[in-house]
């Protein structure tokens, strides 16, 4: 009896998804390969093993597989850009470490960000998808860094534009064909970005505790 219920086949629901997997599966290998606009949709059902109307089943238009295959791994692109930060790092260390860990991350691409770096000049869909992966993944920088700082605290504009330069210099690399290391040696990178936010901070905090005193001592009353 427990054999012949193993052998049931599958449900309908079961094998769909299976199938959308398969999809999605052979799309991003064939778009990495061989670029979106020289992959059929017949290819793609030959290397996903389904029947060709069967991608039309479950995505209206080949466009619409592509932006399926860059959205679905959006988590995984972001998840791992930053290296774990030391409680007793200081911000010159942080940032060395920071960028050869982007370094290594962006230097490499996946599949799904070669993708990315081939389409988004002919696609203006996946230009945009770009534009907003770059955000996030500026937006998490900004925050690795401002915690790296003395004191930490929350990111201000001198972080969002010191993220922007690593992310972009360390995304360009593949396209360059050289790795991120070679063309900006870590540690003068480093001292370049700590150099530049430190005094920033230090600055920032000398402002607010000299506000802080002038507003404690009142108006002068020779005034």
């Amino acid at each position: 009896m427990g054999d012949e219920q193993s052998e049931q086949p599958a449900s309908a629901e079961a094998r769909d998804r299976t199938a959308r997997g398969r999809i999605l599966d052979a799309a991003e290998r064939l778009f990495a390969e061989r670029g979106f606009d020289h992959t059929s949709t017949a290819l793609i059902a030959a290397e996903a093993r389904v029947p060709q109307g069967l991608i039309f089943y479950h995505f209206k238009t080949k466009m619409e597989l592509l932006l399926a295959v860059v959205r679905e791994d959006q988590p995984a692109l972001l998840d791992g850009v930053l290296p774990a930060l030391a409680p007793d790092a200081g911000l010159r260390q942080a940032v060395d470490g920071l960028w050869r860990h982007l370094a290594a991350v962006l230097g490499e691409p996946s599949p799904v960000r070669k993708i990315i770096i081939q389409e988004l000049a002919a696609h203006p869909e996946i230009r945009q998808r770009a534009l907003e992966l770059h955000e996030q993944m500026a937006t998490l920088v900004a925050r690795y860094l401002a915690q790296a700082s003395r004191p930490p605290g929350d990111p201000g504009p001198e972080h969002e534009a010191a993220a922007r330069l690593l992310t972009i210099a360390a995304g360009m690399a593949p396209l360059l064909g050289e790795p991120s290391l070679t063309l900006i040696p870590p540690g003068a990178l480093a001292t370049l970005i700590s150099d530049g936010l430190q005094p920033q901070r230090t600055a920032g905090a000398g402002r607010q505790a000299a506000s802080s005193g002038l507003a404690a001592e009142g108006p002068d009353p020779r005034g």
